[in-house]
């Protein structure tokens, strides 16, 4: 593979999203374009995730050090939490796989960088485990804050240098709060509340009656049964922008196909129960675990419209403000552990985003689903510009036309057959 076609293939499948997680998430498109993986080595599909009588037919999962080759520090670890912590590594100290890691030879000891990595990972854990009863409070970003070096020396105060504390630019001309490479966090934080205190407490079944009417009625989803969406897709930070289509059926089916310059094509589906994705000249794989609830979540025809039966609970959670727009939140709890933050427009009643935390061993990774642009698509607004943030900078997907009713045989997202090699 050219050096071209490999960066092409970190972009694709650069988390979100999907296992690492993402991508993606309650919202769309992403868990397709959201992760890029070392080589790997004595790989073997991993069990699908499953509940009751289901899980305990299921082998267990395999850990890294089963998995990747010549890990010391996360060998006993799920394998599919590995890719996670090596993301959630470059976002906090605003560096790229290659730091550590000599390109093409992930498993090598050679720079000098990945033996300090691994005392760096030994020191945290060991002061969560002394310090916090083995919570995890301490992590990289705690003090690298997206610089390789972390910082040892308090930053002047504004009395001194003319500048804030908080969000300008120290002695050490690298601005303090969110580092280099991480995501600007979502607006729910401190002070999103203010100015939106006036608006009246109301129910989830109040908030998702207002977004059905929003999109065009009950009656006017309904009669959409599958959607043909193509554009492109942005991720300006590498520079990069390819054409991409999805089609979706209802209730859960959705496959997302990336088409590369050089002619080749990348894709990942899901079929209602099994997830996938095919990277070119190799044989399509199952996802599973954590890659298939993110499938599942993704695959959901309107995101939001269904949060009381795609989650164990959803519950309102007040007000807060989206850029310039009051927004109700409602948070889905996942079965298991987990949730995630949905806001809807307080005035238009639409979704504006979806939040939610791609967790790793080391720290958690923020990710935000921003939906924009709605326009009337055979009766129902849809968005067609969605936006997805995540640590290694935001990966936008412009659609240029959707098509609603377009034929679409359920065989469609099945998972490719593998092609028999010719005698």
């Amino acid at each position: 593979m050219k050096t071209d076609d490999r960066s092409l293939l970190k972009f694709s499948f650069a988390v979100a999203g999907i296992a690492v997680a993402a991508l993606v998430l309650a919202g769309r498109p992403a868990p397709l374009i959201a992760r890029s993986s070392p080589p790997r080595t004595n790989v073997s599909p991993r069990p699908a995730q499953a509940n009751g009588a289901q899980a305990a037919q299921e082998p267990a999962q395999k850990t890294a050090g089963e998995v990747y080759m010549n890990l010391q520090v996360l060998k006993e670890i799920p394998s599919d939490q590995l890719i996670p912590a090596m993301q959630y590594i470059t976002a906090a100290l605003g560096v790229e796989c290659q730091y550590c890691h000599v390109p093409r030879h992930f498993d090598s000891d050679d720079k000098q960088t990945k033996a300090t990595a691994r005392k760096m990972m030994q020191m945290m854990f060991a002061i969560d485990k002394d310090n916090f009863n083995g919570r995890r409070e301490v992590t990289c970003y705690t003090c690298h804050r997206g610089a390789s070096k972390a910082e040892s020396m308090p930053i002047l105060s504004a009395s001194t240098t003319g500048q804030s504390m908080m969000g300008g630019a120290g002695m050490s001309g690298r601005p303090n709060g969110m580092g280099m490479g991480m995501a600007k966090p979502s607006e729910a934080g401190a002070g999103a509340n203010a100015g939106a205190a006036s608006l009246p407490a109301i129910s989830v079944d109040a908030i998702i009656a207002k977004y059905t009417d929003a999109l065009g009625g009950a009656a006017a989803i309904q009669k959409i049964t599958t959607l043909d969406e193509k554009g492109v897709a942005e991720m300006a930070s590498r520079g990069m922008k390819v054409d991409v289509e999805e089609v979706r059926k209802a209730p859960d089916k959705a496959m997302l196909t990336v088409h590369m310059p050089n002619g080749a094509a990348m894709s990942q589906g899901y079929d209602g129960a099994n997830g996938w994705h095919a990277f070119p000249g190799r044989p399509a794989e199952d996802l599973t675990w954590d890659d298939l609830v993110r499938a599942k979540q993704w695959a959901s025809f309107i995101p939001g419209l269904n949060l009381k039966q795609d989650f164990v609970r959803a519950q309102a959670a007040g007000t807060e403000k989206i850029g310039d727009q009051e927004a109700y939140r409602v948070i889905g709890f996942r079965k298991g552990g987990g949730r995630v933050m949905f806001y809807f427009d307080a005035q238009s009643g639409l979704l504006l985003r979806v939040s939610e935390r791609i967790e790793s061993p080391l720290g958690s990774l923020p990710q935000d689903t921003d939906y924009s642009d709605y326009r009337d698509v055979s009766g129902v607004k849809l968005p067609f510009t969605v936006t997805v943030a995540h640590v290694q900078g935001p990966t936008i997907y412009k659609w240029d036309q959707i098509q609603a009713n377009v034929s679409a045989d359920d065989s469609r997202f099945e998972k490719p057959a593998q092609k028999t090699a010719q005698p």
